[in-house]
Order: structure tokens, then C-alpha cells, then sequence
């Protein structure tokens, strides 16, 4: 992916107990540190761009656009 896709939130990716959800969100899947999350709000088109990039190793960029409605 390149560093100005993103991709549409899909709730599929999400299932097993609470904290399999949490640790999917927060946790980076190369070494499982805290992911730093980033938010830009586009209230006009009801959409909200989320970045995630891990501070510990620098891997996890993940770009995902969250729709608001």
C-alpha cells in the first residue's frame, strides 16, 4: 500500500472476545507494542481517517477511514 491509500473500515476484520478486538486496534502485528493513533475528521463527507504507526519498531502503518453515519 502506498502512503496515500486508505482502506474502508470493514467490522468483519473484528470478532473474537473484547480483548482480541482491542489488541487488533492497538497493538502493532510485527511486535506488539502500543500503536500511536492519529485522527483527521472530515465532518462535511462524515468520514474520519485514522493512521496508526508503531514508535517502537516503525512498521504498522495502517491508514483506515472510519464513515461517521
Amino acid at each position: 500500500m502506498s502512503d496515500v491509500d486508505f482502506k474502508f473500515e470493514q467490522f468483519e476484520e473484528y470478532f473474537g472476545t473484547t480483548d482480541d478486538v482491542k489488541r487488533t486496534i492497538d497493538e502493532c502485528k510485527v511486535c506488539g507494542a502500543k500503536l500511536l493513533l492519529s485522527h483527521m475528521p472530515d465532518y462535511k463527507n462524515l468520514l474520519v481517517q485514522e493512521t496508526a504507526r508503531c514508535m517502537d519498531c516503525g512498521c504498522g502503518n495502517r491508514k483506515v477511514i472510519h464513515v461517521l453515519n
